[in-house]
């Protein structure tokens, strides 16, 4: 009796290992998820910055940030654009963008003020583009 104790105990503990995670059985964590951080304004906003050279994301911090943009009809000035993700869900509050600018006087970089519905309007661009691949995995 002691045995088939036992046996189904095992075999009721081993089930379950697969559904708890224990040992690194079973399912893992989506790794958006395990940082809370929204999928989809992470896929958005990646798409957005990753035409720009030399873009750097940290998924733990929930950071993604490109290098300093320099453009072909204005050499004198940069912009560096920077997209925080605050949260699991597809909301406005949940996403952060900021903008660094700095203008060329005389070889020395200087930085400038950036409008504040440029980055609204980055904003805007990534929380719409986040809740159509949101609404396409549903």
């Amino acid at each position: 009796m002691k045995k088939i104790f036992i046996i189904i105990t095992t075999c009721i503990f081993l089930s379950n290992c697969s559904k708890l995670n224990f040992f690194g059985f079973g399912k893992k964590k989506n790794k958006f998820k395990k940082y809370e951080i929204s999928e989809y304004l992470w896929k958005s906003s990646e798409n957005l910055l990753s035409k720009y050279p030399n873009v750097e994301s940290n998924l733990q911090e929930g950071f993604i940030s490109t290098d300093w943009i320099v453009s072909a009809k204005n050499p004198d000035t940069r912009f560096r654009i920077t997209v925080y993700i605050l949260g699991s869900s597809v909301k406005h509050n949940n996403i952060k963008v900021f903008t660094d600018k700095e203008r060329n006087v005389s070889g020395t970089w200087i930085r400038a003020n950036t409008s504040i519905s440029f980055n609204e309007n980055l904003q805007k661009i990534i929380i719409s583009k986040a809740q159509k691949l949101e609404s396409e995995n549903y």
